[in-house]
Parts: structure tokens; C-alpha cells; sequence
């Protein structure tokens, strides 16, 4: 049977889809000289008869049809019967004769899907350990059988791999007797620290731990400084041995608690652990096994659920850290990495905002890479200095300042500043003197004529914008509408009126018992694109005809043929022309738009309760605010202080929310005429789908547009490349450094309370409705959205909810201004709630005080 038994230390090429994974490894790290028990895979085309057998059932017929739980059984039972054929018995028999008389097994599955980067097949395989020769026929029909379970084929479904391509290698290894054993993982899993190595350990085989009946042991090294940093002593109480006639037994353990490795053992195991990722070039996840003291490698395989760390972010193996927070969640409300053109100008966006002082270099202040831009925390400690950087740091998330509360941020100030650091302190000057004249009118003088000037440029920028065109080079297109949103932002001294009279009128009612009152006063602010958007969102999910309407399909087809009402329709036009640029993600140039797509609308109108809504009651709750306000100025001799405050408060502070609906207005523009041109090139055979554009940088745009020898297919690969190394990441983690530590802030629990930021006043009770994305599932009027973060699409979803309670975002975030807008407790910087809350629990949410309760019923 050539090349269909493959010993570890085999001299023949051999490939993943013959031996699967862990074969492949076991015989890469024999022949690479890893101290690996001695073994043999039998590959893939050992079992084509086998295969050959199930494939041509009924049994597998209809397991491909439905693949339900009982037909996977049923096709499993069959192979479990399977017998060896004559060639295979003899294949076997000769592979055994390389082993002492008497040798004890361990049988593994080794699928050609299984442990590699990307899928987790873990647990859903079959060990057998124990097995002697004449075990070996049942044990390996059995391991084989395994690659019918119901959980690996649903599994493969969900990963969409083919399961008619459904096949398996099985390993048979020298058992160890062993003594102590363990896994190792080369990174630290429970924070993704590269510098520190995991192990767990109990006494006798692994089994123990895979199989959950022991506690065991946990070692953290520092690989730095070869120290052990933590001990977890486990409860063993108990342990399974190799019997020496084949089999296993579990025993109790006379000293549960003792050590079960000791520290040199430690040490030993995690230099070789450290040793098999160097060889692989990757974390690494190991099976580990002590037998008289002599320390064997088992299994290897990729770590598949870490977060790699772009290298361009990364420091060298014991150089000085440096460490980040992801912008994008903090500020945006999104984890979801951007595309490369978005990144591109984004990036370049808030360079020209904040005039210069973000800058997106690997250097600068907020680093902008492969979708995602970063602060550079250590950079700003080094330009900014700690009492600047602390300040930001504790305004800009509650998380944010949880974690640098417990991390001595000296230690991560950069040892000098660089080039592009050099101008910042002045970028920061020139950025507040810039908006110096505009916000000195609108204090000082007419705060109308400031509204009216800032609203004729803003219309002129849409005017503008209408007109545009790919006329010229793209690159100088976008130069120009940075150059609209640099002259927006010069003439946006209209927020800083609104924050001076925000902050006079706290400082009027301090220590009064009103600040939920002040707050309530900010309650759905003239100004505020997002807060209109959502009163329009509520007058269309109100018409009859809409409610009547049964499904999307109805709504595009009455739409397109205009047969709503004329008052819909009207009301339909003025909702796309001013917001069908708006939806997920709408700073992405990328992201498809509203107005592309009305099915988007729709199911932001269908999720809308129009008889129970907090966007009913808003302004209500701010009237009831201003009166008591109203009557305890009075009462105290500032009543006229204090309508003045509260009128330009009331006027301005709305506009805070614009400009970023200018840029988003900027971005669909773009967007729409970058389609246009995605459609030239693919019918010029230059990309193959004409969203593709957005796969490109703006330098390679303009060099098609002027006709360049310029392979923009290749151009795309290239810019794609690094995203791969990170499309497995689900959640994006707040704060990492640049050895991939991540940190996460503690749920502070006081008598059982949660306690997090207060962001929106008023306590409410509720159903949880934990939501991940916004339309996953109804969130139904009285319950209380729990969910990581969110940004302008979650409008809708904010309109019923009864409060909100958010893992991620500071009382300027998104979330936080709209939940103010529409008057509904919030509680923010809750990391770790999504974990904790399941749908269903009743919640009540103080958002006066921050704190959220579990309440058990």
C-alpha cells in the first residue's frame, strides 16, 4: 500500500490532504527532531475503501440531503462496522513491526480540515487511548466514524466546506505512560500576551483535563525574563492511567493539591513549547506529556483563536512596549474593519479635522492600517505629556479609563519623539484658533448669525458636492472635499457655545440635586441630523400603508411603482435625499447605501414600535426639565441667566452631530461616482466586480483613471493580504500592546450591582435583548438593549428600547447622544456585560447613577 502509511520519521513527500493535520505535524516536528513518540498515519487513500463503502449507501444519500442528527448516526453505526480488507490488514501488520511486542496505542483522527488556522474542529474528533494490536481494527473503524458526527458536519456547513468531500487519516501513536501531562499554549490565551506561555497540568494522562474531570494546574511564564509570573494549583483529585494490558483506569489521587509539575519541569516544557512555535513561525497550541522525568511533544497545532498583531504595530522580543486603543470602537461605535479606500480617507478626514494633530502614520498620533486605525497611546504620552494624556484618556470611554487606572502608563512613554510627532503641540494650538473668531461670536455676540453662517457653508458644500463628478484626477477630487470639511470645522465655534452655556448652566445648579434636569435639557436638540433622522424614521413606520404592508418584497415593488400614498412618497423622497446616504458603517466609502438598497430602510421602519416609543415622549421630558430648572432659577435669583444659557444651549449644541453628517454626505458622493467607474473597469476587464474599487488606494484609482499600465487586480491581492491574517477576529479587543497583550477593565461589583458610566439619566426596568448587530433579532418594546457598542444605524433600534446599556462608548459617542436625544436611561463602559446578561434576564437601569442590576425574580 504505497503512500498510504506514512511513519513519522518517513522519508517520502507526503501533503496535508493525504495525512490531515495533526499527521502532518506529528511528522514534522519527528523529522525536525522534537522529542515525539514514534507512530504512523494511515492517510486518506488507506480508507478509499472504506470511503468508497459509505459513499455509495442510502445511508449517505440522505445525510447529504438534510444532514440531521439521525442521519449522521445512522451513516456513523455503518462505518463504526467496518472491517479492514485484506490489503489494508496486511498494510497495518507490517507498519506494527516496527514496535516492541506488546506496545500500547493511542488512535487519533487526523482530518485534512482539522487544526488548521481558520477552523477548530476541537473536541468533535475521537481519541482511544490504550489500545492494543488486536484493538487497533475497532479503534481506528471508530476514529474513522468520527468524521460523520453530526457536530463536524454541521460544523463544516457553517464554514461551508464541502461535505461531500468528507474523508480522514487516522494516527496511531506509542502511548506514553505518562506521569504528568498537559497542554501549552505558546501565547497567553487569557490575554493574548505573546511573551507568555500557558500551561495546564495534571497527573497521569491528558485525558483528565480534555475530558473535564480534573481541575488542573496553571503555570503563566514570562518567556522574557524565564520567570514564572502564576500558579494555579487545581483540584486533581483525580487521574487516568494506562493500564499495562491496554486500556485506562481512573484512580483517586492520594495529594490532590500538590504542584504537578515542578519548576524546572515548567521551565523545561516552555522552552520546548516556545521551540515548536519558533519552528512553525506561529502561536502554537501543545499536547505535552512527562514519563520518568523525560518530556515528550504529543500533538502540535496552530492557535486559531488569538488576535494577531499587524507587524507593523509590533515590537521587537524584549524592546520596550508600546501600547494602543482602537479607535474605531471608542469613537465610532463599530469593530468591523474598514475597507482600504475607507481607511485611506477616513484616515486623511480626521487629519484635516482635527488640523493636523491626528496624524495616520505608523509613527503618529493614531495610526491607520488595514482597515483600522489606532491611538498611539505611548506616542501621545511622549508629545502630549501624562497629565494631557490621562485627561483624554479618562473623557474619552469609562473602559479607556478603568484599564490605564490599573496600568503604570509611564512604562510605555516612547524613549524620544519622532518626525511626525514633532508639530503636534502646535497642530493643537492651531486647531483652537482656528475656531476662535466663530465661537467668540457665538458667545459674545449673535449665536444666530454663528447657526446661520455655519448653515449657508454647509449648504454650499452640498451644492458643491451635487455638481461632482470624475471629471478630474481622483486624488484631487478628494483634496477638494477635504478642503469643504477643513472650512466647516474653521467655522464650528457654534459647539463651542453650546459646551460654554452646558457648563454655565451645570455650574448654576451644582449641588442642587438637578443634574438629571441639565442633562434633560440636551434632550432632542434643533441641529442634530441623527435625532431628525429618527423622527423621520417614526412618521413613515406610522402610516397605515406602511403597517399594512407584509413583506419587503411589497414595500420595493410599491415603491418602485410609486403607488403609496403622494404624502409617503413625498416624505419616502426627503428621507432618501437627506439620509439615504446614512446606515452601518456610513463612513466607509465602501458601505452600500440606502438609497442603493430602500430593502435597508425597510427593515429599519419594520423593527419601529409606533405605539410605545421613547421618541413620543422626548420632548415632553425636556419641557418638564426646563420648568424645574425654570422655577429653582427663579427661586435663587438666575432666572435670567438661565433662559439665556438654556436658549443658547438649546440652539447650538444640536450641531454638534453635523459635521459628521457632512462628511458622510461626502463619502456617498464618492461613493456613487467611484461605482461608476468600478463599472468602466470591469467592462474594460481591469477589476472583476465594481466594488472591487474600494479594494484600492487612492493613488492606484488615479493612475487607472489617466490610463496607467497598472494591474489593478494584482494591486487589490496586495491590499487584501494583511486583512486575512485578522478575518477570524470577532471581537476587536479596546487596549492591546505591542507584544498583543490585551487588557480589559473589571465589572466593579458592589453588592451585586454593575456599576459603569452614567450616560443618559432615568431608571427604567426591563426584559435584556442582547443584541450583537442591530437587526439580528426584534428588540420589543420595554426591553433593554445590551450590546457592545453602536453607531448612527442603531436609530431605530434606540426608538424602542426602554434603556440601553452598552460594553464600549463615552457620553459623546454615538450611542450616548442619541439615548440623551430620546430621553432613555443609559449606562456605558460595561465590558463584559454581553458575557454576563442573557436575553430575558430583568434588568434595572439607573442611568443617574451608572449602575445596572440583575434582578432576581
Amino acid at each position: 500500500m504505497n503512500n498510504k502509511i506514512y511513519h513519522f520519521d518517513t522519508a517520502e513527500n507526503f501533503i496535508l490532504s493525504q495525512v490531515g493535520g495533526k499527521g502532518k505535524a506529528l511528522i514534522e516536528t519527528s523529522k525536525a527532531g522534537f522529542p515525539v513518540p514514534e507512530g504512523f498515519v494511515l492517510a486518506v487513500e488507506f480508507f478509499k475503501p472504506w470511503l468508497k463503502d459509505i459513499k455509495s449507501s442510502d445511508e449517505w444519500g440522505k445525510l447529504l440531503l438534510d444532514t440531521k442528527k439521525e442521519d449522521c448516526d445512522l451513516v456513523k453505526k455503518k462505518a463504526e462496522a467496518l472491517t479492514f480488507t485484506e490489503e489494508q490488514d496486511k498494510a497495518i501488520k507490517e507498519a506494527l513491526k516496527e514496535f516492541r511486542k506488546g506496545t500500547i496505542f493511542a488512535v487519533r483522527s487526523s482530518s485534512p480540515e482539522e487544526d488548521l488556522e481558520g477552523t477548530s474542529f476541537a473536541g468533535m474528533y475521537e481519541t482511544y487511548l490504550g489500545i492494543t494490536s488486536k484493538m487497533l481494527e475497532k479503534s481506528v473503524a471508530a476514529a474513522f466514524s468520527s468524521c460523520f458526527d453530526f457536530r463536524v458536519m454541521e460544523y463544516k456547513k457553517q464554514n461551508r466546506i464541502n461535505l461531500e468531500n468528507t474523508c480522514i487519516a487516522v494516527v496511531i501513536q506509542k502511548q506514553i505512560a505518562s506521569d504528568v501531562s498537559g497542554v501549552g499554549f505558546s501565547l497567553n490565551p487569557s490575554n493574548n500576551c505573546y511573551d507568555e506561555v500557558m500551561i495546564n497540568a495534571s497527573f497521569g494522562l491528558g485525558e483528565s483535563i480534555v475530558s473535564g474531570i480534573v481541575t488542573p494546574d496553571t503555570y503563566v511564564v514570562d518567556t522574557i525574563d524565564n520567570k514564572i509570573i502564576e500558579k494555579k494549583i487545581g483540584e486533581k483529585e483525580n487521574a487516568l492511567w494506562l493500564k499495562e494490558d491496554g486500556g485506562t483506569i481512573e484512580k483517586k489521587i492520594d495529594n490532590p493539591k500538590e504542584q504537578a509539575l515542578n519548576n524546572k519541569e515548567i521551565l523545561e516544557l516552555t522552552a520546548l513549547i516556545k521551540k515548536c512555535e519558533d519552528h512553525y513561525g506561529k502561536p502554537m497550541d501543545t499536547e505535552w506529556a512527562f514519563e520518568q522525568e523525560k518530556l515528550y511533544l504529543l500533538q502540535s497545532r496552530p492557535i486559531t483563536t488569538y488576535v494577531p498583531l499587524f507587524p507593523e504595530l509590533m515590537t521587537k522580543k524584549g524592546e520596550k512596549k508600546k501600547i494602543y486603543a482602537d479607535m474605531m470602537i471608542m469613537t465610532q461605535g463599530f469593530s468591523e474593519s474598514m475597507s482600504v479606500l475607507g481607511m485611506e480617507l477616513w484616515a486623511k478626514m480626521i487629519y484635516v479635522i482635527k488640523n493636523g494633530l491626528l496624524t495616520p502614520e505608523i509613527d503618529g498620533l493614531v495610526p491607520a492600517l488595514h482597515g483600522r486605525q489606532y491611538i498611539n497611546i505611548s506616542a501621545m504620552l511622549k508629545s502630549w505629556g501624562k497629565g494631557a494624556t490621562n485627561k483624554y484618556l479618562k473623557e474619552a470611554d469609562e473602559n479607556i479609563n478603568k484599564i490605564f487606572k490599573d496600568i503604570n502608563i509611564l512604562e510605555y512613554k516612547l524613549d524620544k519623539k519622532t518626525e511626525t510627532l514633532k508639530g503636534s503641540k502646535r497642530a493643537m494650538i492651531g486647531m483652537v484658533f482656528k475656531i476662535l473668531p466663530s465661537a467668540t461670536k457665538a458667545k459674545f455676540s449673535s449665536y444666530e448669525d454663528v447657526i446661520k453662517d455655519y448653515n449657508n457653508l454647509a449648504e454650499e458644500v452640498f451644492s458643491r458636492l451635487r455638481e461632482l463628478k470624475m471629471d478630474r484626477d481622483f486624488h484631487k477630487m478628494v483634496d477638494s472635499t477635504m478642503e469643504d470639511v477643513y472650512s466647516i470645522m474653521n467655522n464650528f465655534g457654534i459647539i463651542m457655545a453650546g459646551m460654554g452655556a452646558f457648563s454655565s448652566i451645570k455650574k448654576m445648579f451644582k449641588g442642587k440635586g438637578l443634574d438629571n434636569q441639565v442633562v434633560a435639557l440636551g434632550m432632542d436638540l434643533d441641529g442634530n441630523p441623527t435625532s431628525e433622522m429618527g423622527h423621520m424614521l417614526f412618521k413613515l413606520a406610522s402610516f397605515d400603508e406602511f403597517q399594512n404592508t407584509k413583506s419587503v418584497e411589497e414595500f420595493l415593488q410599491k415603491v418602485q411603482e410609486r403607488s403609496y400614498s403622494k404624502e409617503f412618497m413625498e416624505l419616502y423622497d426627503e428621507y432618501i435625499r437627506k439620509f439615504g446616504a446614512r446606515g452601518f458603517m456610513e463612513i466607509d466609502v465602501a458601505s452600500k447605501r440606502v438609497y442603493e438598497d430602500p430593502s435597508l430602510l425597510y427593515e429599519k421602519l419594520v423593527n419601529i414600535n409606533i405605539n410605545d416609543s421613547q421618541i413620543t415622549k422626548v420632548k415632553e421630558k425636556r419641557l418638564e426639565a426646563y420648568n424645574k430648572l425654570l422655577k429653582v432659577a427663579k427661586e435663587n435669583g438666575f432666572e435670567k441667566k438661565f433662559k439665556r444659557q438654556a436658549e443658547v444651549y438649546q440652539a447650538t449644541f444640536g450641531y454638534r452631530e453635523h459635521p459628521k453628517y457632512v462628511i458622510v454626505m461626502i463619502f456617498s458622493k464618492l461613493h456613487e461616482i467611484l461605482l461608476e467607474f468600478g463599472e468602466r473597469l470591469v467592462k474594460e476587464d481591469k477589476l472583476d466586480e465594481k466594488y472591487h474599487i474600494f479594494d484600492l488606494h487612492i493613488k492606484e484609482i488615479t493612475a487607472a483613471q489617466k490610463g496607467e499600465n497598472i494591474d489593478l487586480r494584482a494591486s487589490r491581492d496586495k491590499n487584501l493580504e494583511p486583512y486575512k491574517k485578522v478575518q477570524n477576529v470577532k471581537n476587536w479587543p479596546l487596549v492591546i500592546n505591542s507584544r498583543g497583550k490585551i487588557f480589559k477593565p473589571k465589572i466593579n461589583a458592589e453588592k451585586g450591582d454593575l456599576v459603569g458610566s452614567a450616560i443618559a439619566p432615568g431608571v427604567t426596568r426591563g426584559r435584556a435583548k442582547v443584541l450583537k448587530t442591530p437587526y439580528e433579532k426584534p428588540l420589543n418594546p420595554g426591553e433593554i438593549l445590551v450590546t457592545r457598542a453602536t453607531e448612527p444605524s442603531w436609530t431605530p433600534i434606540f426608538i424602542n428600547a426602554a434603556g440601553v446599556i452598552m460594553e464600549i462608548g463615552g457620553p459623546l459617542q454615538h450611542g450616548g447622544i442619541i439615548a440623551r436625544e430620546y430621553g432613555i436611561p443609559c449606562v456605558s463602559g460595561m465590558m463584559g456585560i454581553m458575557d454576563i446578561v442573557k436575553d430575558g434576564d430583568m434588568l434595572e437601569v439607573d442611568g443617574n447613577n451608572g449602575i445596572v442590576k440583575i434582578i432576581k425574580e
